[in-house]
Formats: structure tokens, sequence, C-alpha cells
């Protein structure tokens, strides 16, 4: 004690707001304080957690509360409320039931008191307390049904119905043990097997395992398998067909939600529902619900065709037997899950390990001759030798680029991201590019290619033509590709009309070629696959082009199959649909004849400067150079931070910007923003190109999105950059 006279007991603080807090996590007690006025609730993560439901998933509604408890309940808790709120209590205590998410009913002790009124003395706010007392209540509920147990063997039992339930003891065991003990035998024959132990054991005419899933937010389930005395009928997965509780079975959530069973006679449950699951002729009815993994998970339903009732003995015995073949099967269903992905996971591995060899070998093809004939041309004196090694530098380069971007064709289309942009064109013309863009290499094997376009079609076609494209220039080159020199490959096109406006197209693409079986064709449009290892190393190619052209069609609305024969050629074609535009006469009659510059244009951009920001020095190499000749002065800097300290030393100098994206120190998009930033007209205005290998649809919106004006994609395409640069440097 100090001099004050109080005791160190007597200065000890009470237990603070955050100590209270604690102990009622720990205690599992929901707490929650509610405005009478407005609704607004603040409640703490137990209160959630007592109704079975997440912050995020608690029905939100202005009765939620009364959503949530039992009907017969819900008149106490009004009663209650109104009470309160009228001022003839200002406290309460009540027990009342609620339904969990998993459609369990718990029971509840809540205590509840005006907190704060308003300056007129109305109430405002009230506190309140909620305890779960379902452990304590289903302990109650079975000492309840153990003390009857014990006065009914006491009393009225004879040897004959300890008998008997000794009897359908050993059967339901019987059947546990077939379902658990049976795994070197076929599921499905021991699960109909220990149904049948199970129908049989108490004279039943029919059992049915039903199995419940979420769909669209609706509990709905489907028959799994069914034991009839008639047939033995296993439930086949891939044919099940989903049926709604609220549709079949009005207030199963009562009749159910008490984990425990169902007696009934073929009025207890609609005939919808016994016409759905064959339980019709039913006179007797036993419903065993399940819960396992803390949910409904299904049902097993037993039924008579003699007017005996279920007795309580039957359903507590088959509960039992029941549980544990929906454990087994719960089980099953897992481990199938586990070996698919299992299964799955490893073709995929296997696919993509091949896929990575197939790339390996073909990108380094044009590797090779990239990097030989430049060698060679290092050292070549001769001029014209010079130029052809070059060109052939320039063919393996753009064979590399093709294995490249068919790469990422696919990543984009695996990730979803597939671009389809449909406007009107001339699907004639389109082919002719198409047979230009490949006809180079065909006179190289000396191939004869046959062009049939359809002459009615005389309206464009409203698709993606630069896709159309590339599926027809694929068909093409692999037609070339497995074509012997000297052999037949052609192109025929025509359209059927299926409305006013609308026509279904058909392109075929057919070649004297080596031929396809039937087990490779079916591989065939699998993406990492070829339909040969042996043709890969023969033939080349990356087993992308097919599966990416039919990944376009289906994206357009159409498909693509093959007919062939080994040794005798194949034919690819593919249909689909498409509206019709405006008449191609009418489209090329106000056109004006393009003028035609014999002489190679060269521009004079000599009074422009170009700020250039580009980490790699080959690459400002090559934009330098190929700029040489147009006189335009290029200021070249190695990193984002450099670009922006330029510009700001001098805005007025510059015309235009080119930027890189990735850039050591700071990157494009930052410096980008940075300048746009900038208060001054001339970081508003100048022209900022972004120059950039980050090539997908998304690259170029992020590009555009923090200031930039257009987008350049590496390797750079000279015609398509001296396009842009003369866009802006006007």
């Amino acid at each position: 004690m100090d001099n004050s006279g109080k005791s160190d007991v007597e200065k000890s603080p009470g237990i603070s707001q955050q100590d209270l807090e604690r102990l009622v996590d720990i205690l599992g007690i929901g707490l929650y304080r509610l405005n009478l006025k407005t609704g607004d609730i603040n409640l703490n993560l137990n209160t959630t957690k007592l109704t079975g439901h997440d912050l995020n998933d608690l029905p939100a509604s202005e009765n939620t509360k009364d959503s949530l408890v039992v009907e017969d309940d819900r008149g106490l808790l009004s009663n209650t409320m109104r009470a309160l709120m009228s001022g003839q209590i200002d406290n309460y205590r009540i027990e009342y039931r609620m339904r969990r998410r998993d459609s369990s009913i718990a029971c509840f002790e809540e205590a509840a008191f005006i907190s704060e009124r308003t300056e007129s003395g109305e109430p405002l706010w009230m506190s309140a307390m909620a305890l779960d007392l379902s452990r304590l209540k289903w302990a109650e509920e079975k000492a309840r049904d153990m003390e009857a147990e014990v006065r009914r063997l006491t009393l009225g039992g004879d040897n004959q119905t300890l008998a008997e339930e000794n009897r359908l003891l050993r059967a339901a065991n019987s059947a546990a043990a077939v379902v658990i003990g049976g795994f070197h035998q076929d599921y499905d024959t021991v699960l109909i097997r220990s149904l049948q132990m199970l129908g049989e054991s108490v004279q039943a005419n029919y059992v049915g395992l039903w199995r419940n899933t979420e769909r669209e937010g609706d509990l709905c389930c489907y028959l799994k398998y069914h034991w009839t005395t008639m047939a033995h009928i296993v439930g086949i997965e891939s044919n099940k067909v989903f049926y709604n509780y609220d549709d079949l079975f009005r207030g199963w959530k009562e009749k159910l939600a008490e984990k425990s069973y169902v007696i009934c006679d073929e009025n207890g449950v609609p005939p919808e529902f016994l016409n759905v699951f064959d339980m019709q002729g039913a006179k007797a009815i036993l419903l065993l619900p399940f819960y396992l993994h803390g949910g409904f998970w299904g049902m097993l339903g037993i039924t008579r065709s003699e007017n005996i009732p279920f007795t309580a003995c039957e359903a507590e015995t088959m509960l039992s037997g029941a549980r544990i073949i929906a454990f087994s099967v719960s089980r099953h269903e897992m481990l199938g899950k586990i070996n698919m992905d299992r299964e799955k996971a490893m073709a995929n591995t296997l696919a993509k390990g091949e896929f990575l060899s197939r790339m390996s070998h073909e990108m380094r093809t044009p590797l090779n001759g990239i990097i030989g004939m430049t060698d060679i041309a290092k050292r070549e004196k001769d001029p014209h030798k010079i130029a052809e090694y070059l060109e052939k530098v320039e063919v393996s380069s753009h064979l590399m680029l093709t294995i490249i971007n068919d790469v990422l064709d696919m990543s984009k289309i695996e990730a979803g991201k597939l671009e389809i942009f449909k406007e009107a064109f001339d699907f004639t013309k389109m082919l002719s590019n198409a047979e230009d863009i490949v006809s180079v290499r065909m006179n190289e094997k000396e191939q004869r290619f046959t062009m049939n376009g359809d002459k009615s079609m005389t309206r464009k076609v409203i698709s993606d033509e630069h896709r159309l494209l590339q599926v027809i220039v694929n068909l093409l080159n692999n037609a070339m590709k497995f074509t012997p020199d000297r052999g037949e490959i052609s192109l025929t096109a025509f359209q059927r009309t299926i409305g006013e406006n609308r026509v279904k197209l058909r392109v075929e693409v057919r070649d004297s070629g080596i031929g396809i079986t039937l087990e490779q064709q079916a591989r065939l449009f699998n993406a990492f696959e070829q339909a040969d290892g042996s043709i890969t190393r023969k033939y080349g190619g990356t087993g992308l082009g097919l599966a990416i052209c039919k990944k376009i069609l289906n994206a357009l609305g159409g498909d693509i199959w093959v007919i062939s024969k080994p040794d005798e050629g194949a034919c690819f074609f593919f249909e689909l649909e498409a509206d019709l535009g405006e008449s191609l006469a009418e489209s090329g009659k106000d056109a004006a004849p393009l003028p035609v510059d014999t002489k190679e244009s060269c521009h004079d951009w000599k009074k422009f400067t170009i700020l250039f920001a580009e980490d790699v020095e080959i690459n400002r190499e090559i934009v330098e150079i190929a700029l040489e000749e147009t006189g335009v002065n290029i200021v070249s800097v190695e990193n984002g931070k450099e670009a922006v300290e330029k510009f700001t030393a001098g805005m007025d100098l510059y015309n235009l910007i080119l930027m890189d994206v990735q850039m050591p120190v700071m990157d494009g998009l930052s410096a980008t923003k940075l300048i746009r930033a900038m208060d001054c007209p001339q970081a508003k205005k100048i022209p900022i190109i972004a120059m950039t290998a980050n090539a997908f649809k998304e690259d170029i919106d992020t590009c555009k999105a923090a200031g930039m004006n257009e987008h350049i994609a590496k390797p750079i395409a000279m015609d398509a950059f001296n396009r842009v640069l003369e866009k802006y440097l006007k």
C-alpha cells in the first residue's frame, strides 16, 4: 500500500476494450451494433461465421436477419424487437434458430439492450451479443436419445427386436465393408452391390444415391447411382442432368436441415421428385441426407412398394452405412480428379517438352543461316555475292520472325486475348494476296498452283481480313511443305447464300502431298503437336500452325476439317458464316487511281531533329543508318532519364521522339509521362513514338495510355516505319 492509502489492486484499471474483443474472439461470440433508425450495422467477424457465411457472401437486404431465422422463430424475434422499439422493454434475452449457409440449423442465445437514445428519448442504437448453443443442444438431444434408448431396451426390448436390430446393423456394416474393401474391383460394380445390400436388408425395392452441386447460386442435385429389384443400373457421369431442389422438393430445407432423416409415404414428397429419381410407385419412403466437408453433400433415397412404413431404427441403421458409402464416393471422386489432373499435366509436360525440342531445332535453323551467311558476307569481296548472301540472311530472318509470331499467337490464344476485328473487304482480292505471298516459294519447288474463285462474290464480306489471310497462307504453306517438287496445289473458294445479307463461305486447299493417316488426323489441330515426330525432322515446323488456324476460325464462328489418306494428298477446308457489305462495283466507283512513282522516293528531312531513346547500341545503329539518306538529325540517348533531361534542356530543338519502352535507369513509359506532365505547350504536342519489342495489344494500349502517339513493333518494318515518320514530320 502506498502513501495514498490505496492498494495496488484498488488502483488496477478494468479490462480494456481490446482485451474484451480478444476474449470475444476466443469464445466465438458474435457482437453487433444496430442503428434502429437507418438500419446500419457494425459487426465482428464471428457474427458472420456463426451464420456459416463470409462478409462477402452474406445476403444483403433490409430483412437479412429475418431471412436467415427459421420461419417458426421469426414471430418471437419480431415481437421482441417491436417491444424493444416501443419502449415496453429496454433489453431482451431470447433463444432462436437460424439457418446456416450449408442449410443446417443452428441454435443461438441472443442478448441485447438499447445502448443509445436520441435527445427526445427514442431508441437509436441497439447493442447485441449472440452465442452459438448448437453443441449444447446437440449434446442434450443425444443425451435424451440415449436415455430413451436405455428405457426402450430396459422396458420393451425383447430378443426378437434386438435380433432384428443386430441384423440391420450387420447388413449396414457389410455394405460399408464391401465399398471400402472393394478397391481391387470395378468401383461402380462395388458401389451398386453395397446399395443392393442396404436395400435388401430393409426389404426395399429401390435405393438411389444422388449428389449435390451448386449451379448459378442454386443448390441442385443429379442421380449418380441407383439400384432396383428389377435392374441394377449405374448412373453415367457424362449424361447427368441437374435438378433444382427448390423446384422438385418444396420445403426441403425445413425437412432435411436437421441433419437427420425423413420418413414419409408417397404424399410426403412432390410427385415430380419421385418421377425424376425413378421412385414411382413408392408407398413408403426414407430419405437420408449426407453432410460431408461442412456442407450438404447429397442424399440416399430408399423406397418400398408395400405400404409398410420405415421405422426410426431402420433409418438410424441405414444412415450409419449410407454415410460410409457417401464418404467412399467422395473419396473416389477426389482420387479420380487427382488422377485426371495428373495425367493431363503429364501429357502437357510431354507435349510441351517435345514442342521445346522442335522449337530449338526450328529456331536454330534460321539462326544458323543468319549467323553463317553474315560471317561469309563479312569475308567476301565481291559486292554481288555480298548482296546474294544478305538476301539469304533476310529470308532466314523472316522465317525466324514467322516462328516467333506463331508462338506469340498461340500464347495470346491460350490467354484468351486473341483479337478479332471485323470490317468489310474484298474476299477475292484477299485470296489473290495469299497467292502472291506463297508464289515465290512454290515457283522454287516448281509446284503447279491453281486458284478457283466464286464469280458470284460480287459484294464485300464482313469479317477479319487479316486473320483469314493468316489462315489461308498457313494452309497453303502447309500444303507446299508436304507436297514434293512439281506437285499440285489448288485453292478453291465459294459461297452459299443463307440470308438476304449473309453467306456461308467455304475455302478448300488441296495438295498431292504425302497424306495423313486417321490416327494422325486426330491430333492434327492440337497445339504443340504434329502428325508425326519424324515429319518434324524431315519437313520442319513448330506444330502450331493448324492449331492457330482452328482457334482463329472458331473465334470467327467457323471451323476447319481435313480429308486425307496416306500417299494420296490432303484436302483442308474450312467454313464460316459472314455478313455481306456493299457491292464491289459501288465501292470502286469513286476510287481515284493511285499515282505510280517508278522512282524510289527518298524523304528530305534535313530540317527536322529526332530525339531517340534506345539502350541497345545495334538498334540505334539500325535506325541511324536507315535514316541517313533522309538527312534527319538524330540525337541518341541510352535511357528514359537522359531523354527527359535532353528534352528539358532544349524543348524547341526536337520535332519527334522515338522512345524504347524497356530501358535501364528509367523506362520509356515513365519518361513519356514526365514529358507529358511538363507545363509547356511543346511537351504536350510533340509526337512520341513507341519503338519496342512489346507487341501485344495490351502493350500498345499501355503505350498510348502513357501519352505516346504511335506504336512500332520490333523488328522494324522499314516501310511502316517511314510511313509513321512521314505522318508526323511535316
